[in-house]
């Protein structure tokens, strides 16, 4: 899984560049009540309890979350630290091995389930951390998009509507969509929820659509700017994408 573990060893990167000791406490527009030593200790220890599920049989458990050191000031280095392990990891394991995941029921349990969750995870929270800063002067703000490669982007947003929306309708998290919703980008077409043709489709870039579905920008900002477009009822796809589609 070289692309893998290359793509989550750059966003690892550029999150770790925005440690700097001046952001630590720079709070996050995208995760309320973070700050951005928060989202790093988060993303930390995401990163190693993934490291840890690879190596855990389908049917065992990989522990808790680790909640990362209190100090801000030893979060850089120990973010670093598990973003380099996981890599690693990645790296060494074929991603037909089977592994313990939160998903069995939507998706393969195999360490490609891990690979490609943690691409993901770590590319939006770098966009977070990055994000933070720009809204602080501390950084150059991103183009929503082009942040991320458009393949890239395109498997993320394939993994919400095939994992992450289908687990959450399973947990209860949120009801099913009340209608059907098409998105399309350069790189395919997905439809959330089921049946029925779809009340209303959204085009654009799959880095914009990304974004939209993880609730880091709202419909009405990306229309109005012109990076997306709407087909059929807007009331009807604001009314789709208000569900928690994601944790």
């Amino acid at each position: 899984m070289t692309r893998a573990a290359d793509l989550v060893e750059r966003e690892a990167g550029r999150l770790a560049a925005a440690l700097r000791p001046e952001a630590l406490a720079v709070v996050v527009p995208g995760c309320p009540g973070w700050t951005v030593a928060d989202l790093a200790r988060h993303t930390g220890g995401v990163h190693r309890w993934a490291r840890a599920a690879l190596g855990t049989a389908p049917d065992g458990s990989p522990g808790e979350e680790p909640s990362g050191p209190q100090d801000d000031d030893a979060v850089p280095a120990w973010f670093a630290e598990g973003a380099a392990a996981l890599v690693a990891a990645l790296a060494s394991v074929s991603p037909a091995a089977p592994c313990w995941t939160f998903a069995a029921v939507e998706a393969p349990a195999t360490a490609a389930f891990w690979a490609r969750r943690q691409v993901h995870e770590t590319a939006l929270h770098r966009w977070d951390a990055e994000s933070a800063l720009a809204a602080a002067g501390l950084g150059a703000a991103l183009d929503p998009a082009t942040w991320l490669e458009e393949d890239v982007a395109a498997d993320g947003v394939a993994e919400v509507a095939g994992v992450m929306l289908p687990r959450q309708v399973r947990l209860g998290r949120t009801p099913a969509l009340p209608g059907a919703l098409a998105l399309e980008s350069p790189s395919g077409r997905w439809v959330l929820g089921g049946g029925a043709e779809p009340v209303a489709e959204v085009s654009g870039p799959a880095p914009s659509l990304l974004l939209l579905l993880w609730r880091r920008t709202a419909l009405v900002e990306e229309l109005d700017s012109g990076r997306l477009a709407l087909a059929g009822s807007r009331e009807a796809a604001e009314r789709l994408l208000s569900g928690a589609l994601t944790p």
